[in-house]
């Protein structure tokens, strides 16, 4: 455990002394995550998230996910989703979408509260049509993308007792793969967050925290994200 936290320190600290050279933003994301359980074996995970620009004073980005899950066991599952992810862009003033079929495998380690993810995604990504024309996509783009994602949440002790505060640490990396006409460069993204939460009953939690978020685009810019993060986690039985 120790291990991890210092990796991750280290993380932070790597890309706020890197962070100099790049285009600094600053966003709000507002975050659901549900899970609908079918039985012990089915399940269907969903998420909303709503993400502005510039604080609260500019469009951004709506994330709508869901997905089928089957538990190979208590710590392992797989599932297949779909996503629709439209995105503000500026120049165009339009709402560009992009689709997405993907699939993950999950791992939750025993011992402590660890949840290890990867996901392949297959993206359609829509393009501004061309200036002077009459409709707001111009083309799609296709690209595969591979996404490794790590969450440690820490419950917070009073007096050797352990209370419903937590805190929650996490890292995910995101790498463009083979067949990509959206990026060429290998790394796409990469988000760490810092988040204390609270957790209300077995079903329902929620935190906030700082985001931190590095994109870089085709042309190899980079972005660096400072992003106040909302989440709620709530599961229901069917």
């Amino acid at each position: 455990m120790r291990k991890v936290l210092l990796t991750m320190a280290l993380l932070a600290i790597v890309r706020f002394v890197s962070a100099q050279d790049m285009t600094q933003a600053y966003q709000n994301w507002y975050t659901y995550f549900g899970t609908m359980k079918l039985n012990n074996k089915w399940a269907v995970p969903f998420d909303v998230q709503l993400r502005i620009r510039d604080g609260i004073s500019n469009k951004g980005q709506l994330l709508m996910r869901g997905g089928l899950q089957y538990s190979l066991t208590k710590q392992d599952h797989i599932l297949l989703g779909y996503a629709y992810v439209p995105t503000y862009n500026g120049i165009s003033n339009t709402w560009l979408p992009e689709q997405r079929i993907f699939e993950q495998y999950i791992h939750k380690a025993k011992k402590i509260d660890m949840t290890h993810r990867v996901r392949l995604e297959q993206r359609w990504v829509a393009q501004p049509s061309k200036p002077g024309n009459a409709h707001a996509i111009g083309d799609w783009k296709y690209g595969n993308r591979a996404r490794y994602f790590n969450r440690t949440q820490l419950a917070i002790k009073h007096k050797k007792e352990t209370t419903p505060f937590y805190v929650a640490l996490q890292d995910e990396i995101f790498l463009n793969l083979w067949g990509n006409d959206i990026s060429n460069l290998l790394f796409d993204q990469n988000r760490f967050l810092a988040a204390f939460g609270y957790q209300f009953n077995t079903k329902l939690k929620a935190d906030i925290g700082y985001m931190n978020q590095l994109i870089q685009v085709t042309s190899g810019a980079k972005t660096m994200n400072h992003i106040l993060h909302f989440s709620v986690f709530h599961t229901m039985d069917l």
